[in-house]
């Protein structure tokens, strides 16, 4: 009979907060998650596992279930993979070092759901930065300057193998005049001795408070990628960049 495992989950921290705790049941590829607040009680015996919301009772027999994760807020759940196919996705839990600063350029449209999105189209060069990585944890820093707009993460969780890494992280956007989103991004690419190959970028728009209409539809996505197949290690410039291209659109939520 197959065991099942009951862990503490180390990955996709978020330092924004705004996730939640999660009692998650991993049944192979299938995930069924339940906000933590709403459950009453978890049991087991020897065949099954219940999770009870209530009078709701979810029960799956212990043949069928691969972990119990508990996500605790500081974390980040990840939705269904978003990006997959559209970009590398590279799973395991051995990922290369990455730390380093990375110059992503050309950078172009590679993908878009939207449909007055021109693939191929150039976009602003973007710096990329790595630090603090726990390669025991799997996590990493993370912050990102591309003409005058700046993002950061912190312990983003980092999964791969071999020197093939994939960084999820959440980034949570404000405005001056209240409007608010949440985006989900992913960083794919193999590191090299000269930087990343094959980098991809996307992000996925989640959530957003839009009172003036001015973003992007919740579950727009774009992916965008280093057109020369290399982002070159550099030094990092900064907050005082402005980029060489300011005539370019950045990948913000607009």
């Amino acid at each position: 009979m197959k065991k099942y495992i009951l862990t503490l989950a180390l990955g996709m921290a978020c330092a924004m907060g705004f996730a939640q705790d999660y009692v998650i049941v991993n049944q192979g590829a299938t995930v069924h998650k339940y906000l933590l607040k709403e459950v009453t009680a978890i049991s087991h015996t020897t065949n099954a596992v219940t999770i009870e919301q209530g009078e709701n009772l979810y029960t799956y027999p212990v043949a069928d279930v691969d972990s119990i994760t508990f996500v605790e807020s500081h974390e980040q759940v990840m939705p269904d993979n978003p990006f997959d196919p559209y970009m590398p996705i590279y799973d395991g839990d051995t990922p290369p070092n990455i730390e380093g600063c990375y110059l992503n350029t050309p950078n172009i449209l590679y993908y878009s759901n939207l449909s007055n999105d021109y693939p191929g189209a150039s976009y602003s060069d973007r710096y990329l930065r790595f630090y603090n990585q726990d390669m025991i944890n799997n996590t990493v820093d993370y912050e990102s300057i591309q003409s005058t707009s700046y993002e950061y993460s912190i312990s983003s969780y980092v999964t791969g193998s071999g020197n093939n890494f994939t960084v999820f992280f959440n980034i949570l956007g404000t405005y001056d005049d209240g409007t608010t989103y949440k985006q989900l991004k992913a960083i794919s690419g193999t590191i090299t001795e000269s930087g990343i190959a094959n980098l991809y970028y996307g992000f996925y728009m989640q959530d957003k408070y839009d009172p003036y209409g001015q973003l992007v539809a919740i579950g727009t996505m774009r992916i965008f990628m280093d057109n020369d197949g290399m982002s070159y290690r550099t030094a990092w410039p900064g907050m005082t960049l402005r980029g060489n291209n300011n005539n370019l659109p950045t990948d913000n939520a607009k």
